[in-house]
């Protein structure tokens, strides 16, 4: 059994930053080739294939596939642009992009609900009945799903985001268990506040919102919102999602994985 995901080739939606970007890094760095999509100025992508084609310790190919995850018939042309260069699917697939979709029930707009769902639960659907029957005949695959912890608590004004993330972990669970004979896992990762740009921009918002220092909001956030009393670094969610694509990790399916702090343990 190998522990490392080599020679595999991973699409990792939302790849342009944050969590995405750091484990499309991770994979590149165990071997993998990597399809990298996101929201980016096109003028910024040569940068950005710089990073994975210009560091020598990286064996892969590497890709930049534009995306709109707003549209099925959009989430679909990617499909087919992905299939393009590769005929035989990705063995990897982290349904990583998201957005937020802030808002208390009786001010959440249909736009905004229908636009959370469409991100963060349906393109995930529709990319994984693309490349779930190609895993399948090949006898091995890997799906992450990058749900929350707020897939599995709730938080006032995040009725969009909470729902989406909730459905991404029982979507998981029924993609494992049809995979399951056929050397397929899928898994939902559920990490905590992350040192990311999303949890930046709310720990900003807050700050506005109360009328307080970035610095003030952000010692009080870190010590109210994890018990470990740090946001979590990108390096070890990429880890966390790089070791479930590996073969040693071939029994874990199905499973909501929590990487919070102890968020959810109080």
């Amino acid at each position: 059994m190998s522990e490392s995901p080599s020679g595999k080739v991973a699409l990792v939606t939302g790849s342009t930053s944050g969590i995405g970007l750091g484990i499309a890094h991770c994979l590149a760095s165990k071997g993998c080739s990597v399809i990298l999509t996101g929201l980016i100025d096109e003028t910024l992508v040569p940068k950005l294939l710089a990073e994975f084609k210009g560091n020598t310790a990286y064996k892969g190919k590497f890709q930049f596939i534009a995306s709109d995850f707003l549209e099925v018939e959009k989430v679909e042309k990617f499909s087919q642009d992905v299939l393009a260069l590769y005929p035989d699917g990705v063995d990897i697939l982290v349904n990583n992009a998201g957005v937020p979709g802030r808002g208390l029930i009786e001010n959440l707009t249909t736009k905004v609900w229908q636009d959370t769902l469409a991100v963060n639960l349906t393109a995930p659907f529709v990319l994984t009945r693309t490349f779930f029957p190609l895993m399948k005949k090949r006898g091995w695959g890997r799906i992450i799903n990058m749900s929350s912890q707020m897939g599995q608590l709730g938080e006032l004004g995040k009725l969009a985001y909470c729902s989406s993330k909730s459905a991404l972990i029982g979507f998981s669970r029924v993609v494992a268990l049809e995979g399951a004979q056929h050397g397929v896992t899928c898994n939902a990762v559920c990490p905590g506040f992350v040192d990311a740009p999303m949890c930046h921009s709310f720990i900003t918002q807050v700050a506005t919102q109360q009328g307080l220092s970035l610095e003030d909001i952000k010692n009080d956030f870190l010590k109210d919102g994890t018990p470990i009393g740090r946001l979590i670094p990108i390096s070890e969610v990429a880890g966390l999602v790089t070791f479930l694509c590996s073969d040693v990790a071939s029994s874990i399916t199905g499973s909501p994985i929590a990487i919070d702090g102890g968020y959810a343990a109080r």
